[in-house]
């Protein structure tokens, strides 16, 4: 095979696997962006396991700095959990509903509650064992398969 054909295939590879990024094995995205307040009531407040609610500003130098390691957190959890990124610019009413005094502010709604919150930059190890508290954790016959 030419070097050529191997660089292409292995384009469209990459190419693949970010497209389907985030996806779980149901086909749903367990990391997205609010965009209407019934979208949040839809996948944040109905959905069947806890969600992390990232309020976040498009102008927050911390903000930017937590999002990856976000990203990187909940996508270790296989589905476990789900990240929902709200713009308090665009969403101020919700950021006001949620007690979101400055950003990022971080809350985990379980079963339609808030479980848990945080406010601030944090280290991915923090965010880790801030989430172990509220997210259910793979059992032992899970990681066996």
């Amino acid at each position: 095979m030419s070097s050529y054909r191997r660089l292409y295939r292995a384009e469209r590879l990459m190419n693949l696997l970010k497209a389907n990024r985030g996806m779980t094995s149901t086909g749903r995205q367990p990391i997205f962006d609010v965009e209407t307040r019934k979208d949040f009531e839809q996948r944040v407040i109905n959905s069947d396991r806890p969600v992390v609610v990232d309020f976040h500003a498009s102008w927050c130098c911390p903000c930017k700095a937590l999002a990856p390691r976000l990203e990187n957190i909940v996508s270790e959890q296989d589905g476990r959990v789900r990240l929902a990124r709200v713009d308090i610019d665009e969403h101020g009413e919700l950021a006001m509903d949620y007690n979101v005094g400055s950003v990022p502010s971080l809350v985990v709604i379980s079963k339609g509650k808030v479980v848990n919150r945080m406010v601030g930059l944090q280290t991915s190890e923090y965010i880790r064992k801030w989430l172990h508290k509220v997210v259910p954790q793979k059992s032992s016959a899970d990681a066996k398969k």
